[in-house]
């Protein structure tokens, strides 16, 4: 049985060019929706470019920061020794920094204190949750909406090709993406009882 990974918040939110992306982005109410996104999931977005990405709690807590004395710009890097090699510092500097044992080092300073190794590498990092699987299915009950007659099909692709429809239509309707096509729609067995108790 094959298996596909169900895409999580942060895969939507930093995907270029998906309606949440967009919604963070390429909108005149982007930094409304940030905020509020953030206020929702946690971490917060980080400018990459011309764009923002986000960062997730989990990364934010692997991650430090450190402040620019003289501009007091905050950075945030999850990379110790990148980010020392880039700025002219050392891991074991930059540790001492964020474990307070010294308030400034070549311009830098802490944004917050806490404990670190004295030396290459971080406390006890967190991992990101597993990404839900489901099962792929090439099976399927429809209905035909016309007839009312009910439809097994044991493959999708192959029942498109025969009867000369469009697969990716057909598969939205198996995957209750859409609610209907060519008078066909998934077969609900819960229907008939969901409409006579509204009734």
């Amino acid at each position: 049985m094959k298996y596909q990974e169900l895409k999580t918040i942060e895969d939507q939110v930093n995907t270029k060019g998906s309606k949440l992306w967009t919604q963070m982005n390429d909108n005149s109410k982007a930094l409304k929706m940030r905020t509020l996104f953030v206020q929702q999931h946690g971490g917060f977005f980080i400018q990459d470019g011309r764009y923002w990405k986000w960062k997730s709690p989990v990364e934010e807590k692997n991650g430090y920061w450190l402040k620019n004395v003289q501009t007091d710009e905050k950075v945030f890097f999850e990379n110790m020794s990148e980010f020392g090699r880039n700025n002219g510092l050392t891991a074991v500097k930059i540790c001492e920094l964020l474990n307070g044992k010294r308030k400034t080092y070549k311009g830098w300073t802490a944004v917050e204190i806490r404990e670190v190794k004295d030396g290459e590498g971080s406390y006890k990092k967190e991992k990101k949750p597993k990404k839900e699987k489901i099962s792929i299915t090439k099976s399927a009950i429809l209905v035909d909406m016309t007839t009312n007659e009910l439809i097994h099909i044991t493959n999708i692709f192959q029942f498109a090709k025969t009867n000369k429809i469009d697969y990716g239509h057909l598969k939205k309707v198996v995957s209750g993406k859409m609610k209907s096509y060519k008078n066909l729609k998934l077969y609900n067995p819960l229907e008939k009882y969901n409409a006579s108790s509204e009734g």
